[in-house]
């Protein structure tokens, strides 16, 4: 059954390139016209646009590397490894996906659902999940209330028998957040453009490689963001940036947790959108296995969907996950989770969540699939200091408030994915930090 991409479950419903590897330029310039704090994504797009101005610019970053929440990793597996952003959605109007086309070190397809593979136990039937999930979808495109997806649900629905599979597809696999703390206003209003696929040397890869030339001061940490009428000074574990504006693309989670201070304080209304436009969880739980393994399993294609049937009677969180095996025809496995289960599985460590979905697996592919193993990886985006989160998502009833948080306040502006349409992407990503470097340059 031939379905739509990723990001489209919720409208319309190289090899050996390493991120930490590539070379990154040190500023020792501090008063610039610009300086932009975080180098993922948006924060590069931004920096790379006020350099096209002919803007000063310096981009400084927390970690060690760039490419915020989009991070392929080498190391780990051997292979491509995306520690977060796997899936290119918005593939159809993206300038990453363009620009792999005409390089000859990427190679990319579209994302395709043909290859799915439902179970119920070991036996392989999709029951009338695809049919739920309609409904759900549909019930999602017509409701445009800031309210809780999970309330307007029937309870006659909820009560079918494949209802939390569909749940977790559609809400913790989807936008890494229950239904219970996902308004149906800000599903309804994303925008981005259709179209998704993968990229075999890694999404992260990609990225960085598009953005190579753009310079970054890494491991440069915004303790606090002095500003008035003048213009700013980004305070830095490496000392103080004074400039003309500032670009503030932090996720919201560090954004709510207070982690850069604002002298004066920022209106409370911003405050109120870090707060809104909260951070969901969504972790990879990896396993690499021999592809002869796969096969002998079933799994036949590079990119096989496989998801399970679960049994949460109709909990707000369902437990369990969705898996993407075979990825890019490496062997590796993903098997996802998202929402408030994967926050709590999360807290119990990496161990538990390996544990815990390999027994998972055992119940579908047979007690003997951890003597296949060859080495396993679960991400804790939720515990990392400089993301605390996956991506960002309106909480029931605080939708309205992505306008506030795009906002700008004096001379600091706010970019990232949380700020766009296509909200929860690094498409979106990287069109809100090209609109408001634009914005900014013609400022200064």
């Amino acid at each position: 059954m031939k379905r739509i991409g990723r990001r489209q479950f919720l409208k319309t419903s190289l090899s050996g390139l390493a991120l930490a590897t590539l070379p990154r330029i040190s500023f020792s310039q501090s008063n610039p016209d610009v300086v932009v704090i975080g180098a993922g994504a948006s924060g590069l797009a931004a920096t790379a646009e006020l350099m096209k101005k002919g803007k000063s610019v310096v981009c400084i970053e927390a970690m060690n590397r760039i490419g915020g929440r989009c991070y392929t990793d080498n190391s780990i597996f051997g292979v491509p490894y995306d520690m977060g952003a796997h899936w290119l959605d918005g593939a159809d109007g993206s300038p990453f996906v363009k620009y792999a086309k005409k390089n000859e070190k990427f190679k990319i397809w579209p994302n395709s659902y043909d290859s799915d593979q439902v179970y119920d136990g070991m036996s392989e039937t999709s029951g009338d999940l695809w049919e739920i999930y309609k409904i759900i979808d549909r019930t999602k495109d017509n409701t445009k209330k800031d309210v809780a997806i999970l309330g307007q649900l029937s309870e006659k629905l909820k009560a079918r028998d494949w209802f939390d599979t569909a749940h977790l597809i559609s809400g913790p696999y989807g936008m890494a957040r229950d239904f219970n703390n996902w308004s149906c206003y800000d599903d309804y209003h994303w925008k981005g453009p259709k179209g998704s696929g993968f990229c075999k040397q890694g999404y992260g890869a990609l990225v960085a490689d598009y953005r190579k030339d753009v310079p970054v001061k890494l491991k440069t940490v915004a303790k606090e963001i002095k500003w008035d009428k003048k213009g700013v000074k980004v305070v830095t574990n490496d000392g103080t940036i004074s400039a003309k504006a500032c670009i503030v693309t932090v996720s919201t989670g560090v954004l709510n947790a207070r982690k850069i201070k604002f002298t004066p304080d920022l209106p409370d209304y911003k405050y109120d959108a870090f707060a809104g436009i909260t951070m969901g969880t969504y972790n990879h739980i990896t396993f690499l296995f021999d592809k002869r393994y796969l096969f002998k399993i079933g799994i036949k294609y590079p990119d096989t969907y496989v998801y399970t049937k679960i049994q949460s009677n109709g909990a707000a969180s369902p437990k369990g996950g969705c898996g993407l095996f075979n990825i890019t025809g490496s062997g590796l496995c993903y098997w996802d989770t998202g929402g408030k289960f994967s926050e709590e599985l999360e807290a119990e460590g990496s161990k538990a969540q390996i544990d815990f979905f390999l027994n998972n697996l055992k119940t579908t592919f047979g007690s003997e699939i951890d003597k296949h193993v060859i080495k396993a990886h679960a991400t804790r985006w939720g515990k990392n200091p400089f993301t605390l989160g996956s991506y960002a998502g309106a909480i029931p009833g605080k939708a309205k408030l992505r306008k506030k948080l795009r906002s700008s306040v004096g001379k600091i502006f706010f970019a990232g994915e949380a700020c766009a349409d296509a909200h929860a992407t690094v498409y979106g990503a990287n069109w809100s930090g090209t609109k408001v470097g634009k914005k900014v340059a013609k400022k200064v």
